[in-house]
């Protein structure tokens, strides 16, 4: 634990750059999608423990109401006492004790974010939940992204697929069970031509669904052998019924 502190202390903390671009029109319009799709997720999503993973200007627990929530960075953050500073491939928590893991943005800034993901696996009860947020490469945002790398998404890694994340979660055997893209509208820098492309985000949530800017990913660990049994309803009853209808004829 403290060698996992000191290990991330000597690295620079790209989160902090979030913190900046949420206050341009482009990111004021990520975060609150965002936020909005994990506060209707996750706010009746039961437990005892629960862990998020990413920029601090998304609070994806703030509704959850479990008894033990916390959020970890594999950053340092001076000031910051509410975060567990880790190695992401190397989580600091006992296996199969986590019921819900939330990583906004987390697998775009690890150097490892496979390994993240194998951490989440090895973390999850069964039946636990992994919700991922990432960045779309297939998206209008994504071809401002070389055009323009300081005012889009300060991301240092590669902006990671849907389908991609669906296979790496495949492998883990955790099964992805529910998911949804947003943010239709072009990357822009005024908020009066914001407001202006706002109806591409009802005609993109109809027309083109899979290339908005953003998605969530719901996954849960699976115990391989394990099913389960619903009742067998037998009709008894009626044939006895039948048989007596035949008995009084």
């Amino acid at each position: 634990m403290a060698m996992h502190s000191i290990v991330t202390r000597e690295l620079a903390n790209p989160f902090r750059s979030w913190e900046k671009w949420f206050q341009t029109p482009a990111g004021q319009l990520l975060r609150e999608s965002e936020q909005a799709w994990l506060d209707a997720r996750l706010q009746d999503r039961f437990g005892y423990q629960a862990f998020q993973m990413g920029p601090r200007g998304i609070d994806a627990l703030r509704l959850n109401r479990m008894s033990s929530r916390a959020r970890l960075s594999p950053y340092a953050v001076d000031g910051a006492e509410d975060e567990l500073v880790c190695d992401p491939s190397a989580l600091p928590i006992a296996s199969e004790s986590t019921d819900l893991l939330v990583l906004t943005h987390a697998l775009e800034m690890v150097a490892d974010p496979h390994g993240l993901l194998r951490e989440a696996e090895r973390i999850l009860i069964p039946e636990g939940q992994l919700v991922i947020v990432g960045l779309n490469p297939h998206s209008l945002w994504a071809l401002h992204r070389p055009l323009a790398v300081t005012r889009c998404p300060p991301v240092q890694g590669r902006w990671i697929s849907a389908s991609r994340v669906r296979d790496w979660c495949s492998l883990l055997g955790l099964t992805t069970e529910a998911g949804c893209f947003g943010v239709y509208r072009p990357m822009v820098y005024d908020e009066r031509w914001s407001r202006r492309w706002r109806w591409m985000e009802a005609a993109g949530a109809r027309w083109w669904p899979a290339f908005g800017a953003a998605y969530l990913l719901t996954a849960v660990k699976r115990r391989m052998g394990m099913r389960i049994l619903s009742p067998r309803w037998t009709k008894a009853p009626k044939r006895a019924a039948s048989a007596a209808v035949a008995r009084q004829g």
